[in-house]
């Protein structure tokens, strides 16, 4: 049976925790997974080798996924350097962590790589939307 996909959490304070703990209320416990939690006093070194343990500790035969909360903030960062230090392992990295896209991921974490990029950048997509009352009923702007 093909392992699921590593998928590593990483925020400022416990924003990646609780989305986990949120998707896990939806769906389900999620093996293989785990989230990090950057604080006041953690420099980027530090947290570089806070993302390293959880990679070394998860089951990453199928390749890992990490998504973290701000573009250009330390735990991207941190992603940028494990995609420098495993150039040649299957890791994916986004920024932008919010529950919609970790639901669809849920949903989709024994399949390959391509595939996975794939449904994260089109789950991204549908991620924000203007929400609007019409007289008939309420609609999505730009959004499903």
């Amino acid at each position: 049976m093909k392992v699921e996909v590593a998928l590593i959490l990483a925020s400022h304070g416990d924003f990646a925790k609780e989305a986990l703990k949120s998707l896990e209320m939806i769906v389900g416990k999620q093996a293989n997974s785990c989230s990090l939690s950057l604080f006041p006093g953690t420099n980027l070194l530090d947290f570089t080798e806070e993302m390293e343990r959880a990679y070394q500790e998860l089951d990453t035969s199928n390749g890992a996924v990490i998504i973290c909360d701000i573009y250009g903030g330390t735990p991207s960062n941190a992603a940028t350097a494990m995609l420098l230090t495993h150039k040649s392992e299957k890791i994916l990295a986004y920024s932008g962590l919010n529950l919609s896209v970790l639901l669809e991921l849920s949903a989709n974490r024994k399949k390959e790589q391509i595939e996975l990029k794939r449904i994260i950048e089109e789950a991204a997509k549908y991620n924000w939307a203007e929400l609007k009352m019409n007289k008939e009923k309420p609609t999505i702007e730009g959004g499903l």
